[in-house]
């Protein structure tokens, strides 16, 4: 008698758009750890099934809708486990794909569909065989960065090499004490955000905000907490290579900031600037994400 094939779904959550890859790679290797654990072969097959999904959504989000790293995704797809073959099969017609930056559903299920139509037996083909045991097994630990995670750090090499040299007088800086030149900056930045907008309620009974400048574009989020009988405010705001955070008191509601965010837009301003690493940033926009419900 032959062993029934397995059928799982996986969700990535909301995430990052810079990290939907590694999230991915993780999810599916935290459902199969037992089959990996019985076989460690099978840990080829994992790493191989995480790339070329990860490539159809390398060219879904960066390729065709222009991702920004800050934007949000959450990714849900079906996929059986033949244990004989140790063999994993994506159903891609069960691929959602749930995209936060104002595009209509139906544009990015255009797109889904037509990537999938063009592209998977490319992608089939370059991801036909597995990687060497060792190889898969450092992919798998997130020390071998495929071309979709390295988008992020491509990104950022590309500015600096963009980046023109300042003459020698720009680089003169008045004579006032650092913490004062490092507040005015981050109050400059703050100055940057003009919306917010709601993207969900989180499991604490808050709400996240998308914080965007006047172009539209993704620069951070500020989540609102229920705090002692009120909320309190945590902003997160990456711009420019820096990154600086604001915590600050509530001065209203939930309801009155979600029918009208330009009060949390208001209240971020008046709120004083903290400088953080970006790594800190990142991780914490993360981890803001995924209180999502």
């Amino acid at each position: 008698m032959s062993t029934p094939k397995i059928e799982n779904e996986l969700s990535t959550g909301l995430v990052i758009a810079g990290a939907y890859a590694d999230k991915l790679r993780r999810t599916l290797f935290a459902q199969l750890r037992d089959m990996v654990k019985k076989n460690k072969e099978f840990a080829r097959e994992v790493a191989r099934a995480a790339g070329e999904i990860n490539r159809i959504l390398y060219i879904i989000l960066v390729e065709n809708l222009k991702s920004d790293k800050g934007d949000a995704v959450r990714i849900r797809v079906k996929y059986t486990v033949d244990p004989e073959q140790m063999k994993i099969t994506w159903h891609y017609d069960t691929l959602r794909v749930e995209y936060f930056k104002r595009h209509p559903d139906e544009q990015v299920m255009e797109i889904v569909r037509k990537v999938i139509t063009e592209k998977l037996e490319e992608v089939k083909e370059q991801y036909r065989e597995a990687p060497p045991k060792e190889e898969a097994e450092k992919i798998l630990r997130g020390e071998v960065k495929t071309p979709e995670e390295e988008w992020e750090k491509k990104k950022e090499v590309a500015k600096a090499e963009a980046k023109e040299e300042k003459p020698a007088e720009a680089e003169i800086v008045e004579a006032r004490p650092m913490a004062a030149r490092v507040e005015e900056a981050g109050k400059e930045v703050l100055e940057v955000i003009k919306a917010a907008d709601p993207i969900g309620e989180t499991i604490d009974g808050g709400v996240l905000f998308k914080l965007t400048d006047e172009n539209g574009e993704n620069i951070g989020v500020a989540s609102l907490t229920p705090h002692a009988g009120g909320y309190l405010i945590d902003a997160i705001i990456i711009l420019g290579g820096k990154a600086y955070r604001v915590y600050i008191k509530a001065s209203k509601d939930k309801e009155e900031y979600m029918n009208k965010p330009e009060f949390l837009v208001e209240e971020i301003k008046s709120g004083k600037p903290v400088p953080i690493s970006r790594e800190e940033a990142q991780q914490a926009i993360q981890s803001k994400m995924e209180t999502i419900v």
